[in-house]
């Protein structure tokens, strides 16, 4: 098996710079102007990258620090639920059971735990490039069958979230199948209805089109006779109307209102007695009108009826896609946890490899500092050429993804820098000449 060492230090580019310059940008770092350090060593953090079938790798802690957990639901039995269903035979209870179940209710939550995987998102962290640094390797506690039956356990809980979504789009289809039914029933006795009432409606068309012949058929006679006695008198009012005029034109009398007001009494008369003839010919035609109106509401109340139904059982099926959606959405959320706990590592092409993780962790009077893998800010000529160097506590600044290992550090280490006492040193000097102000020896660096 392959094994990567990562580097401490690299340029802004993540290139390894010199192994000596990675050590003294580190101590540099770590010590700043004016601390001293007890100890000091250089620690590597050994993580396992297995490639996963659907591309990617899981990242496996092998020191045992690590761990992740992802949060389940315990989800109803969506089967029986559907099985139940389709056992009732009366369509009111199917729809009074559907009301009444809570179909995005769950049973309880479980937590789904893989000791040893990481879901951490290390960034910019396995980028880096490799060098041979003089690490001490954390102690492993993984094991090949340990990595086995992790793996298993992921791909194992992934088909259950699949399983399960699987389940609850059936549980939507099925569910929409038994109320397109229902609906369908529905449908086809509104066509019923609709077409029950059009019969009956165009027989009262059809016998209204005939009274409406009928009465005017007889209405016309009537009129016809009775006009011609009743007009019988006008042309004598007529006269006497004329010869009235003809007296007031002589100055005889003065007015001819009560003549005409004889000829006024007299149409008024005669038009009563039309209206009479006319108003009872309307009376049949009437009633079938009011006999058809009372078809076509009643018709548009029922068809309303049946449309209500209708839409009353779009909103219990979108009601309950709506609740199996939420399930579903978080049966998806926790299906793309397990999906992408493997990374893209841009630095492996092998099946598997092992990942060294360099970690500098040094003893400041009580505190014990752990400097992650760091950026080099570059040379940096000191103000005044070179009178003001530049501070060292800014020498460098952290790759993204490290700072996990910093905050989950607890080994018992013990100090092994000092064995690179010459290389520091060599480093030292060109940082001093870089601008930075640093000590001249590594000694300078410990408490005495």
């Amino acid at each position: 098996m392959k094994s990567i060492n990562l580097s401490l230090v690299v340029d802004e580019n993540l290139n390894p710079l010199p192994t000596y310059k990675q050590l003294v940008i580190s101590i540099a770092k770590v010590a700043g102007k004016n601390n001293k350090i007890s100890f000091a060593s250089l620690i590597g953090w050994p993580l396992l990258a297995v490639k996963s079938e659907g591309g990617g790798y899981y990242i496996f802690d092998e020191t045992g620090k690590f761990s992740t957990s992802i949060n389940s639901f315990i989800l109803q039995d969506y089967n029986k639920i559907i099985s139940m269903i389709e056992k009732t035979s009366d369509e009111s209870q199917v729809l009074e059971l559907m009301n009444s179940i809570r179909w995005d209710e769950v049973r309880g939550s479980s937590t789904i735990h893989f000791d040893f995987v990481m879901n951490q998102d290390f960034k910019n962290l396995l980028k880096l490039g490799s060098s041979q640094l003089p690490l001490q390797i954390l102690d492993r506690k993984l094991k090949d069958i340990d990595v086995q039956f992790l793996i298993s356990d992921i791909q194992g809980a992934a088909n259950k979230m699949i399983s399960e979504i699987d389940l609850i789009e059936k549980t939507k289809e099925k569910i929409s199948e038994i109320i397109a039914i229902i609906k369908g029933k529905r449908v086809e006795k509104r066509r019923q209805i609709e077409s029950e009432y059009d019969a009956k409606i165009m027989a009262k068309n059809e016998e209204l089109k005939k009274i409406v012949n009928d009465e005017k058929t007889k209405v016309e006679e009537e009129i016809k006779q009775y006009s011609s006695q009743l007009y019988s008198k006008l042309p004598d009012i007529e006269v006497l109307i004329a010869k009235a005029e003809l007296d007031k034109e002589a100055g005889f009398i003065d007015s001819t209102s009560s003549v005409n007001s004889i000829k006024e009494k007299y149409l008024n008369e005669i038009s009563e007695k039309l209206n009479e003839i006319k108003e009872k010919h309307k009376v049949e035609i009437r009633r079938l009108r009011g006999e058809l109106n009372e078809l076509n509401s009643m018709k548009q109340k029922d068809i309303n009826k049946i449309n209500e139904e209708i839409k009353k059982l779009d909103e219990l099926q979108q009601t309950i896609i709506s609740k199996l959606n939420n399930v579903e959405s978080s049966e998806k959320a926790i299906l793309d946890k397990l999906q992408k706990l493997p990374r893209f590592i841009s630095i492996l092409v092998e099946d598997k490899a092992e990942i060294i993780v360099p970690l500098l962790v040094a003893q400041i009077d009580s505190r014990k500092v752990v400097l992650p893998p760091q950026i080099y800010k570059g040379g940096k000529k000191g103000f005044f050429g070179g009178i003001f160097k530049k501070d060292p506590s800014e020498i460098s600044e952290n790759v993204e993804g490290g700072e996990i290992f910093v905050n989950n550090f607890d080994f018992a280490v013990q100090d092994n820098l000092r064995n690179y006492k010459d290389l520091i040193e060599k480093g030292l000097q060109e940082l001093s000449e870089e601008g930075w102000n640093v000590r001249r020896s590594l000694d300078e660096y410990y408490m005495k």
